[in-house]
C-alpha cells in the first residue's frame, strides 16, 4: 500500500517534536549548528524513509534529500498564533524534476522533486489542516496554485518547473500569509509547521534535492494590555 502524502504532511502537526515559538527572523536549520537536527522531527507513514543528511557543498553546509520510491518529510513544529505578518525564504536546488510524471495533480502522481510546505491550523482530522505546499513540479506551470488531490486544505503552489533550471541554486521568498489567503479566503490564525519533502512512492521513481537558508521572519499579533 503507497503512502497516502496528504495524511502525512496534515497529521505532522499532532505528532512529532514540541512546539516552539521561533524569534521573529530564524534560520530554521539554525545555521546547522551543532544540534540543529534536534527540533526536526522525521515523518513517514508506511513507506520506506527519504534519506536527509547535512552536507558541505562549495564550502557551506546545505540539506540533501534522496528518495528511490520513498517518502517521508522532515518537519519543524512551531506555535505562532494569529500572525499579522509572515515571509518564508530558502534556497534550493534539484537533480531533475520528475519528467516521467504526467499526472501531477493525481492521487498516483503526487510525486515532486522538491516540496516546502507550511502547516497552518491543524485538526484532530488530518485532511481538515491546512497548508500550503510550495513545489518543484514536472509539467505544470509556473505560478499555477491547484488542490492535493486528497483534500482541498492543501494548496499546491508551483515555484519551479521541469529541468531547465535543475542543476543550479535558486533563491525564493513567500509572503504565506498572502498565499493562504488567496486560496482559503480568509486570514490564517495559527502557523504550526514548517516541511521539507521529497517524496516519490506514489511514482516509485527517484528524487535528489538540496535546501539551504531556510528563514521564518514573522510578526506576531500584539497583546492586549
Amino acid at each position: 500500500m503507497r503512502t497516502l502524502g496528504l495524511i502525512l504532511f496534515s497529521a505532522l502537526v499532532i505528532v512529532g517534536a514540541a512546539q516552539e515559538t521561533p524569534d521573529a527572523a530564524r534560520d530554521l536549520f539554525d545555521h546547522f549548528a551543532k544540534g540543529w537536527r534536534v527540533p526536526w522531527h522525521e515523518q513517514k507513514l508506511f513507506s520506506k524513509p527519504t534519506r536527509y543528511e547535512a552536507i558541505v557543498e562549495g564550502g557551506r553546509t546545505v540539506l540533501h534529500a534522496s528518495s528511490d520510491g520513498a517518502n517521508a518529510g522532515l518537519v519543524r513544529k512551531l506555535d505562532l498564533p494569529n500572525p499579522v505578518a509572515a515571509q518564508l525564504k530558502w534556497n534550493w536546488k534539484i537533480k531533475s524534476s520528475l519528467s516521467a510524471n504526467l499526472q501531477e495533480r493525481t492521487r498516483s502522481g503526487d510525486d515532486y522533486a522538491a516540496r516546502v510546505c507550511v502547516v497552518f491550523e491543524s485538526s484532530l482530522l488530518p485532511l481538515r489542516t491546512r497548508s500550503l505546499h510550495y513545489v518543484w513540479a514536472a509539467h505544470e506551470p509556473v505560478g499555477t496554485i491547484y488542490p492535493s488531490p486528497y483534500s482541498r486544505n492543501v494548496a499546491m503552489i508551483v515555484i519551479r518547473s521541469g529541468n531547465a533550471e535543475a542543476g543550479q541554486w535558486h533563491e525564493e521568498a513567500r509572503n504565506v500569509l498572502a498565499d493562504y489567503e488567496k486560496f482559503f479566503g480568509a486570514p490564517p490564525t495559527q502557523i504550526s509547521a514548517v516541511a521539507l519533502v521529497v517524496d516519490t512512492d506514489n511514482t516509485e521513481l527517484s528524487a535528489e534535492a538540496w535546501f539551504a537558508n531556510l528563514e521564518l521572519t514573522t510578526t506576531p499579533a500584539q497583546r492586549q494590555l
